[in-house]
């Protein structure tokens, strides 16, 4: 099989294979794992980087081609940016799964057994007053209560 891309489209392809692989490699790590596949996927696409006159995008590292530093710190602001958000929208939902479970009546409850675990509306009441809090005052109104 022979896929044809743009000089755009492979950049682009580029950096999501590396994108994906920082994540995938990052889940492999902290399961004790190894793909070595991924690994050669990776290499192989970064060795094309010269063939799309991008041989910036590429460099020998121990025997190896990897991401260039540049390319490298793009996907890594991507991550970085990504992370935050997550970490906000993680804990935005977590705390308003929290205050909803503490509150919740019969109706709501049967409302999530009968649709297969999705919360009623008022749970995006809670989620938005919880990114309200966070979008003007991050973690700095948070404390843990003694009981």
């Amino acid at each position: 099989m022979k896929i044809e891309f743009t000089k755009e489209q492979y950049k682009e392809l580029l950096l999501l294979v590396l994108l994906g692989s920082w994540v995938r490699g990052d889940v492999a790590d902290m399961r004790g794992e190894y793909s070595k596949e991924m690994d050669e996927l990776e290499e192989y696409l970064l060795c094309e980087a010269k063939n799309f006159n991008l041989g910036d995008l590429a460099e020998q590292f121990e025997g190896h081609t990897a991401p260039s530093d540049e390319l490298s710190e793009k996907y890594e602001e991507i991550i970085e940016e990504y992370n935050d958000d997550e970490f906000w929208t993680q804990l935005s939902r977590r705390l308003g799964q929290r205050d909803f479970a503490r509150t919740i009546n019969k109706e709501e409850g049967q409302h999530i057994k009968d649709n297969d675990g999705w919360f009623p509306e008022r749970i995006h009441e809670i989620y938005e007053k919880y990114d309200k809090e966070f979008e003007k005052h991050g973690i700095d109104r948070l404390e843990i209560k003694e009981n």
